[in-house]
């Protein structure tokens, strides 16, 4: 296997864990037994210290202008921590950092989107057969392929906003059963029905009320006293309390004012719906402000399967075309989809590729390549829920066949949101280290600190 420092225009990941900061050198057990500790030394193992600290000979030395030096992370007392090249510090071109953005879903809106708009033009279209054309692009596949689904729905001359949205909400949600699911059991794209009509509360605080997801029928127990409401065929309930709240139309009740009872609904639900509390959960509309109020359709992207061996980091991204019986309803976006910074799907996806690259595991198949799982750092449950990152570019200078050979290399470094004391702004933390070591010229933001 070749030496990563043979490896040219490379590229390396050290992934840090929540640790606090040590100051002993790169072989001293009190560094290596601290797991997730990221450290800078020169390259014969001293710990190099912010400037103006001072040092202990033999063990630690102050950090100079263009020094050379490796990074290294502590993976515990019975691995040995996992050491970059020799980086010259002069040679840094780029020193830059991004902080963790969480990844965002795509959601766009037909109609009412929780704030304005509505079913428009109802009167005009009225038993007319309306299409909802979803156009989801191949999650950034690199081709021109397209996957197309719909919704439809038949309306009838007496028909409103109210049955056009849950009619088209109902139809695409059939269409997408088709997909394949996440592992919270999601499609790639949920409609869910919302409605202008503030609603009223449908529950008392000692009331609860239980459905889950695939259901179609919400279970209300009654405790201690009446239902503040008795749910009538025909009405609405909307599941939260704000108009931006998925509302199903009751087909059926057993309900009773002493003793709850079952809510059969329009549809399925999207999500599992067992609040703490009763009051503040639920609202309930009348069918005749249902009838009297502006509704629409909301169709949220779900995050997508994702496997660190076999399935890639993607977002759903999705366009919506609305035929002609729509009139001048209009589609808002909502959310633009986004992959996020530093989120543990992309850094897991970019460790176990660059780790792979480095250890060459494409020169023998199974079963006898070496299997590096259990040696990935990249972790789901990382503090903060994401990693800020540090990119340092710089270039590996040798003399080959009596030439100079200039690689580009880069290193990543992936430090938990929360910013542990290795990295913090404390004397001696990385982010400061390497402020003194990197060239002005490179240093791109104003400093590294986290």
């Amino acid at each position: 296997m070749s030496a990563p420092s043979a490896i040219n225009n490379a590229r390396q990941i050290i992934i840090g864990a929540s640790a606090g900061i040590t100051t002993t050198t790169l072989k001293n057990a009190t560094f290596i037994a601290n797991t997730g500790e990221v450290g800078i030394f020169t390259p014969e193992g001293l710990r190099i210290l912010e400037t103006g600290s001072s040092p202990a000979a033999g063990v630690s030395v102050a950090a100079t202008s263009e020094m050379d030096f490796v990074l290294a992370i502590s993976r515990g007392a019975s691995k040995a921590p996992i050491v970059s090249d020799v980086i010259k510090g002069s040679s840094i071109t780029v020193a830059n950092k991004g902080v963790y953005a969480a990844a965002v879903e795509e959601s766009l809106a037909v109609g009412y989107n929780g704030t304005s708009g509505l079913i428009a033009d109802v009167a005009t279209y009225a038993g007319e057969l309306y299409k909802v054309s979803i156009l989801v692009h191949q999650f950034m596949s690199g081709t021109d392929s397209e996957h197309l689904k719909a919704g439809y729905y038949q309306s009838q001359l007496t028909d409103g906003q109210a049955e056009i949205a849950l009619g088209i909400a109902a139809s695409v949600n059939k269409n997408f059963s088709r997909e394949v699911s996440n592992s919270d059991g999601d499609k790639p794209v949920v409609a869910e029905v919302v409605c202008n009509n503030a609603g009223a509360e449908a529950l008392s605080a000692s009331d609860t009320i239980v459905g889950s997801k695939g259901s179609t029928q919400l279970n209300i127990t009654e405790v201690g006293g009446v239902l503040p409401y008795l749910f009538v065929v025909g009405d609405y309930i909307r599941l939260g309390t704000a108009t931006s709240a998925n509302v199903y139309k009751i087909l059926a009740t057993t309900v009773t004012v002493a003793d709850g009872g079952i809510l059969t609904l329009d549809r399925e639900l999207t999500e599992d719906f067992s609040p703490t509390a009763g009051t503040g959960t639920t609202e309930y509309i009348t069918a005749a402000l249902g009838a009297a109020a502006d509704w629409g359709v909301l169709l949220k992207g779900k995050s997508l399967p994702f496997d660190r061996d076999k399935k890639r980091y993607a977002k759903c991204r999705f366009d919506v075309v609305l035929d002609s019986a729509f009139g001048s309803t209009a589609v808002s976006t909502l959310a633009s989809a986004s992959e996020g910074l530093g989120t543990y799907e992309a850094i897991s996806q970019l460790e176990n590729f660059l780790a792979r690259m480095m250890s060459e595991s494409y020169e023998m198949g199974q079963p006898f390549i070496n299997n590096i799982t259990s040696d990935l750092l990249a972790d789901s449950a990382v503090a903060g829920g994401g990693y800020d990152l540090i990119t340092l570019k710089f270039s590996d200078s040798r003399v080959v066949s009596f030439q100079n050979e200039v690689s580009p290399k880069e290193l990543v470094l992936a430090i938990p949101f929360t910013t542990p004391a290795y990295a913090g702004s404390g004397t001696d933390d990385i982010t400061d280290v390497l402020e003194d070591i990197i060239p002005a010229n490179a240093l791109i933001p104003a400093d590294l600190a986290l």
